[in-house]
């Protein structure tokens, strides 16, 4: 298997221990909690992410394929549960049995858009294929993270859609129409929400003053800037104590440039820099189109988390809470991403997904299309 892939996720989840301790211990404190409490549970469930990728790793990603359409069934139950059982938080009910019932979703409808993908074979142009089949776990996904409401995932399912039908050679001309068509509803359901209107107007504003809606924001630009070049030292940062929400969740990267500063900052883009290209590696390599795809999806689904968040520390867009993947305070999306890891480390091994069986496809979009032209010939054969 691919073990740089498997190396720096642990590298990274160990150093997220340190990363949550230093910025949770104020919290629990102030809540006369002893000073490791949330570390304590931190670790709980990095201990099961690591088990996850291990179970996972084993798991032959050929079973994803068929079995796509009951995880994305029971993600989507899960989220509509959680809708209906009234438990909201911060107004939005997105949570139920301690879990983010909408990782699973997302999870789900990734492995059934890359299986319906690489089923269509020379079909793949067809208005059948690029809209429809991927249209409806789409929509069902839209409707559910609207009613929510979760915009921030809502995006993020619409762009993994469209990278996964860019990399499966899908038909540009039905795909830019559905754009033109969803971006202005988007658009308008974005604006009509009270709390969403409230941080994108906060964000445009730009006036130098801390208001509500960028708060937190603010705040994570001046921790950023109090680390410098070598930081204040680990559980030295000030903003953490009191000034900066949810400093071990949604704002953890701020609190690592405060305190390593931006040699930290660097060390931390560069080891998942390495992730995403260990993971499109594996992409390349993999012998069938659905762990092509699928691989694809995983990475890009781990880097929009990535990005996101970074993004948000440095007021690049407006404030939405997403977790920098195995550092921020463990949850729901820490032991899927690491599920995604196991994934990716099973297409890595040349042995899995030999019981998959894939129309002939004959101009696909590839990374290397010499290689994967063999691999057609092979399977046309079969």
């Amino acid at each position: 298997m691919n073990k740089l892939l498997l190396f720096v996720t642990l590298a990274l989840m160990c150093f997220g221990c340190v990363a949550v301790y230093s910025a949770s211990a104020p919290v629990a404190l102030s809540k006369n909690l002893p000073a490791e409490y949330y570390l304590k549970a931190h670790l709980v469930k990095v201990l099961a992410a690591a088990v996850i990728i291990g179970v996972f790793y084993k798991i032959d990603y050929a079973l994803w394929k068929v079995s796509a359409r009951l995880v994305f069934g029971v993600g989507a139950i899960l989220t509509l549960a959680a809708i209906v059982s009234g438990g909201a938080v911060k107004g939005a009910s997105r949570w139920i049995f301690g879990i983010q019932p909408s990782e699973i979703l997302k999870f789900g409808f990734i492995i059934w858009v890359c299986s319906k993908l690489s089923n269509a074979g020379d079909e793949i142009k067809s208005i059948k294929c690029t809209v429809i089949q991927p249209g409806v776990p789409m929509l069902i996904s839209a409707i559910l993270l609207a009613l929510q409401p979760n915009f921030s995932m809502l995006i993020m399912f619409g762009s993994l859609l469209l990278v996964m039908l860019v990399i499966a050679g899908a038909n540009y001309k039905y795909v830019g129409i559905s754009l033109l068509a969803c971006i202005p509803v988007g658009i308008l359901v974005l604006l009509k929400k009270a709390h969403t209107s409230r941080r994108i107007t906060g964000f445009l504003s730009g006036d130098g003053t801390k208001s509500d809606a960028m708060y937190q924001v603010d705040h994570a630009l001046e921790a950023l800037g109090n680390g410098g070049i070598f930081g204040t030292g680990v559980g030295l940062g000030e903003q953490k104590l009191g000034y900066l929400p949810e400093a071990y969740k949604d704002v953890v990267y701020a609190v690592i440039g405060e305190e390593f500063g931006f040699i930290g900052t660097f060390l931390v883009l560069v080891a998942f820099a390495i992730l995403f290209s260990q993971g499109y590696n594996i992409a390349r390599g993999a012998t069938t189109r659905f762990g092509r795809y699928l691989a694809v999806a995983l990475t890009t689904s781990i880097f929009m988390n990535f990005v996101i968040h970074i993004c948000v520390c440095v007021r690049l867009i407006p404030p939405t809470g997403q977790p920098l993947p195995f550092i921020s305070f463990g949850g729901t999306n820490l032991l899927m991403t690491a599920a995604f890891i196991g994934v990716l480390l099973n297409i890595s091994r040349p042995t899995s997904g030999k019981s998959i069986r894939e129309p002939y496809m004959s101009s696909p979009m590839t990374f290397e299309t010499g290689r994967f032209m063999n691999f057609r010939t092979r399977r046309s054969s079969i």
